[in-house]
This record gives structure tokens, sequence and C-alpha cells, in this order.
């Protein structure tokens, strides 16, 4: 060999003729991937309500709805407060019930464990009174499969 073949030559170990092995290749975790994946884009901040049209003055609407005022007659404002019916006084009603729990609220709905909470029962054989009003009535409507009701007198 001549000495331009020498320069030319390289010579190639054992080593770099065997195939490189490669590392096989790791897939990165759904929650990775995700984050390399661009931002999604933001809507544009909406702006506020004072920017978007310019604040209207109350003023006048006050001066228009005082000459309103001043042109009806005095007994036209005071009708409507007279005129609005008013509620009738409650009834006081001094009938009791007495409601006891007769069967467990185990397998039947949530809203009927609830309605039986809100009676004041809980347990088999637990017996609360209360005042007989439509309010009552309706719960014990939701819970009539559990419950005995009695009216008590007085």
């Amino acid at each position: 060999m001549t000495a331009e073949e020498k320069k030319d030559h390289v010579e190639v170990s054992p080593a770099d003729k065997a195939p490189a092995k490669k590392a096989p290749a790791k897939k990165a975790p759904a929650k990775k991937a995700a984050e390399k994946k661009a931002p999604a884009k933001k809507a544009p901040a909406k702006k506020a309500a004072s920017e978007k049209a310019p604040a209207k003055k109350a003023a006048p609407k006050k001066a228009a709805a005082k000459q309103d005022d001043e042109k009806k007659p005095a007994v036209e404002k005071a009708a409507p407060a007279e005129a609005a019916p008013k509620k009738a006084a409650t009834k006081k009603t001094t009938s009791m019930i007495k409601i006891t729990q007769v069967k467990s609220g185990i397998g039947f709905q949530g809203r009927q464990k609830k309605v039986l909470a809100g009676l004041g029962l809980g347990k088999i054989g637990r017996t609360v009174t209360r005042i007989d009003d439509e309010y009552i009535r309706g719960m014990v409507n939701k819970v009539s499969h559990l419950v005995r009701v009695e009216k008590l007198e007085g």
C-alpha cells in the first residue's frame, strides 16, 4: 500500500461493523402526549358591559317619571296600594296528627328517606306529633306506605 492509500484507508473495528442496536421506542404516557400538543386557543376576553356601550344617563328618565307623577291626581296614587289584596290571616289549626313509623326506609328511594328525616322519623316504632296542615300531609302522603297516622283531638 502506498502512503496515499493509507491516508484514505480507514480501519474499521469489529464493533463498528456490527449494526448498532436501537433502544426500543418508548411511548409517552397519554398525559404527556396531550401536553405536547399545541394548546387550545382561548376565546378572547369579553369586554365589560361598560366598554361595549356608553353608559346611559338615568337622570332624564327620573325627570320624566316625576313629570308623569305630577300629572296624575293624588287619588290614583293611593288607589293601587289600597287595591292590593291583603293576605288572609292564616287559620291557626289546633288539630294535631300523630305519625308513627311502621316500616323501614331501607330499599326505598332516597327522597323517601329524606321525607322520613324531615318528619323526625328514622327508626321503626318512633312516633312524632305534628300540626295537621297541608305541608305535613303532603310529606305523609309521600311515605304513607311506611307510616301510620292518627288524628289527635284538641
